[in-house]
């Protein structure tokens, strides 16, 4: 009987919050007017998502994704004034004290002391060092340490991947998240911009002059720009060659080979040639990794000449002549204006060894360090180039490491293990990965949204899929 009675108070308790919610809501809609209502609703899921974050962290990291592919299309159509990155970066935070509260008898730090967990942590120290550089500014420091959420997404996707079954999970979410960033790509092709896409695309003048290529307007879906929604594609696409070759049911590899093909037109739509540039150096890295297996070589090869195809065939029009473009970097302007650009910051960043400082370079210096050397209405058009005049030769070095160990610790753990669904969903996120850090050198294409998700997951993934086969090997002996 007296726990009858205590189990009823959760839900008085409920009650009367929701009836003090609910008259609040009434009184806010009779004194200011109907338009209150959005906030209300955008409340009333804030509270939602937060409780059910603090429920379950696991949902919160799907929630952040969700939030990187379709935060942008919000905002356009919502015309916000606040930063949704603001919002981003409290959910990251959100989502790593939620780990602590309701996962303490499920965490596993066995692995977490690993290159890869090392040379990050070295990374944030010589961010945090960056206080005391001398070209820096400290308020722009102050507001770049918001990047180390980084850190803590990674942390979070370390524990997450404790099983094959939480891999598959979220590799599926992805590939569903880009199958929508996909369509919503065609349906800007094929009947054009909504109204309020139009209003945000005209709001800036500077806007229109760089979507609008050779008169064909470069499509951007859900993302925030055309460049993002190619390599996003791109990416996506190339995370679709391992499962279309893998060790599955025929249905489930065709499904696979249509997605595949789907994310290559609508990645065509954004005109984007560093993730046009992606597709082959993917499709060569996984060739290379998958030499021993017939099914896979013949799959590549098949693909390679349909681009050959499409590359020297009769096809014109504005999208294939930037696809063409891509690989004649020599007769492409643009390109050549890059190049001498990146030439001319070569004497900046040889002659400052720890860089300019944290957010001092082109807009965010601007904005955030405005007198700086390096601030200003331009755009590096490297990540690399970025980090290097932001953190030197020798930042940029550290961060070459990160990449090259996660690669490297990807490869290691493809060739040791045996379970082929296993090495597949290995292949699934180091092909992407590698094509990714290439494409950095031309675009800032690791760390923009949705698809510095899947750059940090592949940092704890190179790491806990080999570990996988060991739990699967235990479980069959049982």
């Amino acid at each position: 009987m007296y726990t009858n009675k205590i189990s009823k108070y959760p839900a008085i308790f409920i009650f009367a919050i929701l009836l003090i919610l609910s008259l609040a809501v009434a009184y806010a809609l009779a004194t200011v007017g109907a338009s209150i209502g959005p906030i209300v609703i955008v409340g009333m899921i804030g509270i939602f998502s937060v409780a059910i974050i603090i429920k379950d962290y696991r949902i919160g990291i799907y929630l952040l994704f969700a939030m990187g592919v379709f935060m942008f299309y919000i905002d356009r159509i919502a015309n916000l004034t606040f930063p949704f990155g603001t919002i981003y970066d409290a959910l990251v935070a959100l989502i790593f004290i939620a780990l602590f509260i309701n996962n303490k008898n499920k965490q596993d730090w066995t692995l977490f002391k690993n290159p890869v967990t090392i040379t990050f942590i070295i990374i944030i120290v010589y961010q945090i060092l960056e206080f005391f550089n001398p070209s820096g500014s400290p308020v722009a420091w102050l507001v770049s340490l918001r990047g180390n959420i980084s850190f803590l997404i990674y942390v979070v996707c370390f524990q997450l991947f404790s099983s094959l079954r939480s891999v598959k999970t979220f590799t599926t979410a992805w590939i569903i998240m880009a199958t929508m960033v996909a369509l919503y790509g065609f349906y800007q092709e094929f009947f054009g911009l909504t109204s309020f896409e139009e209003v945000w695309l005209y709001s800036k003048p500077e806007r229109i002059d760089l979507y609008l290529i050779w008169g064909k307007l470069r499509k951007f879906s859900f993302l925030s720009d055309p460049s993002s929604f190619g390599i996003f594609m791109a990416a996506s696409a190339l995370a679709c060659v391992p499962m279309a070759m893998g060790p599955f049911k025929p249905l489930k590899r065709i499904g696979f080979g249509l997605l595949l093909i789907l994310m290559l037109i609508s990645m065509s739509y954004s005109g984007t040639r560093t993730a046009m540039a992606m597709v082959p150096i993917g499709i060569i890295f996984f060739i290379i990794m998958t030499l021993r297996n017939k099914e896979a070589i013949i799959g590549s090869v098949v693909i390679v000449i349909i681009g050959i195809i499409l590359l020297f065939g009769p096809f014109y029009g504005g999208v294939m002549s930037r696809i063409r473009s891509t690989f004649n970097p020599t007769e492409d302007p643009s390109m050549a204006v890059r190049d001498t650009k990146r030439v001319h910051l070569q004497e900046y960043i040889l002659s400052h060894p720890i860089g300019g400082g944290l957010y001092t370079v082109g807009r965010n210096g601007e904005k955030f360090a405005p007198g700086h050397t390096l601030a200003g209405p331009w755009d590096p058009d490297s990540g690399y180039v970025l980090i290097a005049l932001e953190t030197g030769w020798i930042g940029l070095i550290i961060f070459q490491a990160l990449f090259f160990i996660s690669l490297l610790k990807g490869i290691n753990g493809y060739f040791s293990m045996n379970d082929p669904v296993l090495k597949t969903y290995m292949l699934v996120y180091i092909v992407p990965f590698f094509a990714l850090s290439v494409a950095h050198f031309t675009q800032d294409a690791m760390f923009t949204k949705p698809i510095n998700m899947l750059v940090f997951a592949t940092y704890a993934l190179v790491i806990k899929i080999p570990s996988l086969e060991k739990k699967l090997f235990s479980v069959d002996l049982v």
